[in-house]
């Protein structure tokens, strides 16, 4: 049987308990979304941490999945400003591939509509990659993800190859919502990593994130969630 295509529409079906970030204590809650009549149903990831004798909202991932081909695809993930920091975003993808995993959907994507820098380069730390990796060598829509070398600072900063790409990147709402700053000397900051963020709508906007180390995956999923299991 399949528990996931087989879960009630629309209600919250209480996932993993017993679990915590930074000193909340936290319920993770999956839903599955009202039928729309897509071969591609939304699922959501919720975690929530106690409140006042009710439960808060930390933040949700949220994907589709392939019944028939055993695909899922990455959409995206919100954390609330009070709860950032405290790696729930991490938690969460880590929580999305476990699930899929243990539930025989061994191919796991991410919507090609994901505009989130340090985002992609999250599901990168989990063995997400693009299929040709010379592309990070000749497109102009490379961002180099950074961290300040005072691990403290939790901007998210961000090196553009292309001045023009930088340029559009500031216009967008991500960029207003999100904590990005934009550097141009990379003296004093520590490279995580590149990225490659096509705008929407542009030419050559074909890239295509998926899981091609399962073993990766796996480890740092377990790791993430023991770290996270009281």
């Amino acid at each position: 049987m399949d528990t996931l295509k087989n879960l009630p529409e629309g209600e919250r079906i209480l996932y993993k308990d017993n679990i915590f970030s930074g000193n909340y204590d936290q319920s993770i809650f999956l839903k599955k979304a009202n039928d729309d009549g897509s071969h591609r149903p939304k699922y959501y990831i919720s975690a929530f941490s106690p409140k006042d004798g009710m439960l808060s909202m930390q933040g949700y991932l949220y994907f589709y999945l392939d019944y028939e081909t055993k695909k899922s695809y990455f959409v995206g993930v919100k954390v609330y400003p009070e709860f950032r920091n405290l790696n729930i975003a991490s938690f969460l993808v880590a929580s999305w591939i476990d699930l899929c995993l243990s539930n025989g959907y061994d191919f796991l994507g991410v919507n090609q509509k994901q505009r989130k820098p340090f985002l992609l380069y999250l599901l990168k730390t989990y063995g997400f990659e693009i299929l040709d990796k010379s592309l990070y060598e000749t497109r102009p829509d490379i961002i180099t993800i950074c961290r300040n070398e005072d691990l403290l600072d939790y901007t998210k900063y961000l090196s553009f190859k292309d001045p023009k790409h930088e340029s559009n990147f500031t216009k967008t709402n991500i960029w207003k919502e999100d904590n990005y700053h934009i550097i141009h000397d990379l003296e004093g900051f520590i490279t995580l990593d590149n990225v490659i963020l096509p705008l929407q709508n542009a030419k050559k906007a074909n890239i295509d994130y998926q899981l091609l180390d399962t073993f990766i995956a796996r480890a740092k999923t377990e790791e993430t969630i023991k770290k996270h299991t009281k």
